[in-house]
């Protein structure tokens, strides 16, 4: 049985030492992020490691990143003894245990509440918004849609909403099926999205949905099927027949294969 979660009352600050020293004032807009919600509190994944309090950016350790990355890695909340072992599983017990009690104490002094914490279990704090749970949360959404439901998602739903990895730059051991799983999801929603937008005559996004999933990993048979079936709609065989063709050679030269028969077949189909 684990503890119940701590109270935390107040929004998330970060201590006025912690932040980036090249941060905007709260609520300032960027030229990528567009405006921040006022006191708005995030943990960005996607892409690179980027924490907000607040609506400020913050500066935190190494150390202090890969703890808030384990924890969301595990759902918000673990007992201190798995997320010890995560970041150190070589060394002892105790000194596992003590390397995470020092990192609590200095992310405490620079982001107070972030992390809430008892004597066996930690939590990520709720007010805390994660970009990869949102984004996996729409994925799941648009590989489950409902026929009839796809304008309606659409209209929330965004090509670019899925056009990073998680981390890219991290190459750590207990990160990576993590890292794995949500690519491979993240593949999987951009070629449904494709598929949907092409449903609705939205051509030119179902292309770019398409080319995002063909980009990440060129030998993926559907996503040059969605590609493919995109331009197709769009109207553009010629650019169909020329993709087809170059990964056909990509495809022979690389691993001494052939396209699977669908990636080519509506070319065929259609001309017929």
């Amino acid at each position: 049985m684990t503890d119940p979660i701590p109270s935390h009352a107040g929004a998330l600050r970060p201590h006025p030492e912690a932040v980036h020293p090249y941060a905007a004032a709260p609520g300032a807009k960027t030229a990528t992020e567009g405006p921040e919600v006022p006191g708005a509190s995030t943990l960005k994944l996607l892409g690179g490691f980027r924490l907000v309090l607040d609506g400020v950016p913050v500066t935190v350790s190494p150390r202090a990143q890969r703890l808030l990355t384990v924890l969301v890695c595990l759902g918000r909340h673990a007992p201190r003894s798995t997320v010890a072992n995560t970041l150190w599983p070589d060394n002892l017990s105790t000194r596992a245990h003590a390397n995470l009690r020092t990192i609590l104490y200095r992310l405490q002094r620079v982001c107070p509440g972030l992390v809430l914490s008892t004597t066996r279990d930690l939590w990520l704090s709720p007010e805390l918004h994660v970009d990869v749970e949102h984004s996996r949360a729409m994925a799941i959404e648009l590989l489950n849609t409902r026929p009839g439901a796809e304008p309606a998602l659409l209209e929330r739903v965004h090509w670019t909403d899925f056009a990073e990895d998680m981390l890219p730059e991290w190459d750590t051991s207990w990160l990576a099926d993590h890292q794995f799983c949500y690519q491979r999801l993240r593949l999987d929603a951009l070629e449904r999205l494709s598929d949907l937008l092409v449903q609705e005559q939205m051509y030119g996004a179902a292309v770019q949905a398409a080319l995002m999933v063909v980009q990440t990993d060129p030998l993926r048979d559907t996503a040059h099927e969605a590609l493919i079936r995109a331009y197709v709609a769009q109207g553009n065989r010629n650019d169909a027949i020329s993709h087809y063709r170059a990964y056909r050679r990509q495809l022979r030269d690389e691993l001494g294969l052939e396209p699977a028969m669908a990636v080519g077949q509506m070319l065929w189909s259609d001309a017929a």
